[in-house]
């Protein structure tokens, strides 16, 4: 059994036996039990694939098949989300204006900016860039390090999932005002805010899940094939600093995001 493997089938079990147990509305309640078994389940058919087909191609499919898997485990978390929690929501505003301060960041001046209209194209690759990620290690000749891949890119996001029912909060961009009419990425930030809608459960992850995948994928990248993983450093950083200005998440949520992942590639490796 590869590391992925358990670390599917752990967290399944884990978030499974959560809903079983944990208040929820029973229509939330069976769909995260319906999610963590249908988890379950396609882990379990990868590690029997070897019974019906070749072994060349149940690897191919057991290298790709966490793919949907985290997919299914950022899903089954969001139905753990019932509100914001007004205390916690309050901390957070006020660290994010502190810092904004500290900073000197103006998302709203930024936005308007060509800069912010680039960092508003790079938000869109947090969807395509953990496939994206396993296909640069299938291109250059790295394949053997699937394994250690998601290894990495599975500890650095479960636990931004996992603390979802325990840290409920709404993403700053449903709790501040903007006019997005201003931005000069009007286009892409419609589309970001349609696969938000889409995609996203709605809740805010922290830390971000989607910083912490793309900065575990750049770290591992790095370790085999320097000049992707320079690639995917620039990407990771794009999707960073594009969930700021796009208030996607919080100033805290990226900084956590990516501390996780620089740990998680630290012990994993």
């Amino acid at each position: 059994m590869r590391r992925a493997e358990f670390l599917n089938l752990a967290y399944f079990c884990l978030f499974t036996l959560l809903a079983l147990v944990w208040t929820l509305p029973p229509r939330s309640r069976k769909k995260a039990i319906l999610l963590g078994l249908g988890g379950l389940a396609l882990t379990a058919t990868g590690l029997a694939l070897d019974r019906w087909m070749p072994s060349d191609a149940t690897g191919i499919i057991r290298d790709w098949l966490p793919t949907p898997l985290m997919a299914f485990a950022y899903w089954q978390s969001g139905f753990f989300f019932s509100k914001a929690n007004p205390r916690l929501q309050a901390i957070f505003d006020h660290s994010e204006r502190a810092l904004m301060r500290l900073l000197h960041i103006n998302v709203s001046k930024v936005s308007r900016t060509w800069f912010g209209a680039l960092l508003e194209f790079a938000y869109v690759f947090c969807y395509p860039v953990v496939p994206l990620g396993l296909a640069a290690l299938y291109f250059t000749g790295f394949r053997h390090a699937v394994d250690v891949y998601w290894t990495v890119v599975l500890l650095s996001a479960y636990p931004c999932y996992a603390l979802l029912p325990f840290v409920q909060l709404k993403p700053p961009r449903l709790i501040e005002k903007s006019d997005d009419s201003t931005t000069r990425s009007f286009g892409v930030r419609r589309l970001n805010l349609w696969l938000a809608g889409r995609v996203s459960h709605g809740a805010n992850t922290f830390p971000s899940g989607h910083v912490a995948a793309s900065a575990a994928i750049a770290l591992t990248l790095f370790r085999f094939v320097p000049l992707a993983g320079i690639v995917f450093a620039f990407i990771a950083a794009g999707i960073a600093a594009g969930c700021v200005v796009g208030r996607y998440h919080y100033i805290v949520d990226v900084v956590a995001a990516l501390l996780l992942a620089a740990t998680m590639f630290l012990i994993a490796t």
